[in-house]
């Protein structure tokens, strides 16, 4: 009797192991792979109404996050991230918000990687003021809020002061009460951008969050580019009494040295009225544009 009872005693962890890898697999069977190309298509459902109704989860609310948020990352690091995949993954990471609220990784690479689309900034500024809330004591937030304002939104007065909030908090870098400074003084100028996002570039350690600033490193390029080129259109307008035809014109006409190397792998573009395009980024910084 003893020993059907060591036994039985013994075989309940791996009984719990089967039932946990089965239960896994019926929850990860139900729709959670949706494909990029039909992205409406809400997949989450079920697993929605368990974020919502806790009861409903049967101690596997934790490894629900973790399914999720493993999506999350997916949709996250693909190499090129299409435009109908930042609203998947607005909804991917807040579903992981749900289920976890404590996890903090997921607001951050929200607030990052969803601003990079101006049509879901709102997205990354809701995931962060989530993050802050759940999280009052991180200086991470107000950070990547101020973040978010300055260079999606333009707002560079809100964006300092967001970094001052963060520059109060416990754990701050020592960089950040200057920063937040600089923010408010150096705004509209595409080199202390570049100066700024190197130095919190080099401070993350997260290679996808890395990576969603490096990207937005070259948009802040090509801003400066195209900034440097529409000034030497104006400069060979001040001489000649036109634009040029060609952006080639103003090397040979010695205004600049050599055209600026577009640094995602496309070329500047020469359109109406001496203004300049980049072929691979359609839009401009709002933070760069005159007001």
């Amino acid at each position: 009797m003893n020993a059907l009872r060591s036994a039985a005693w013994l075989g309940t962890p791996v009984l719990l192991m089967l039932l946990s890898t089965f239960v896994s697999g019926k929850f990860s069977s139900l729709g959670l792979h949706v494909k990029r190309s039909d992205p409406s298509r809400d997949s989450y459902g079920v697993i929605a109404l368990i974020a919502k109704n806790p009861s409903f989860s049967f101690g596997f609310r934790n490894m629900l996050s973790d399914v999720v948020w493993l999506e999350a990352v997916q949709t996250a690091g693909n190499k090129r991230v299409e435009d109908t995949d930042y609203g998947l993954l607005a909804r991917q990471l807040n579903l992981v918000a749900d289920l976890d609220p404590r996890f903090t990784v997921p607001y951050l690479l929200g607030g990052l990687v969803l601003s990079e689309s101006p049509s879901h900034t709102k997205d990354a500024l809701d995931l962060l003021a989530r993050g802050r809330s759940s999280h009052p004591n991180d200086w991470r937030f107000p950070f990547y809020i101020g973040y978010t304002q300055y260079f999606s939104l333009g707002e560079t007065i809100e964006a300092g002061r967001s970094m001052r909030e963060a520059a109060r908090l416990p754990g701050r870098p020592p960089y950040l009460p200057l920063l937040a400074s600089r923010m408010l003084s150096e705004a509209n100028d595409p080199q202390s951008a570049l100066n700024l996002l190197a130095s919190v570039a080099g401070q993350e350690t997260d290679p996808v969050r890395r990576s969603a600033l490096e990207r937005r490193m070259m948009e802040v390029a090509v801003e400066r580019d195209i900034q440097f080129l529409e000034k030497a259109m104006e400069v060979y307008r001040g001489v000649n009494g036109f634009y040029p035809d060609d952006l080639h014109d103003l090397v040979e006409a010695g205004v600049i040295v050599s055209i600026p190397k577009e640094p995602n792998g496309g070329r500047y573009l020469l359109e109406r009225g001496g203004k300049v395009r980049s072929s691979k980024i359609s839009h401009r910084l709002r933070v760069f544009q005159k007001k």
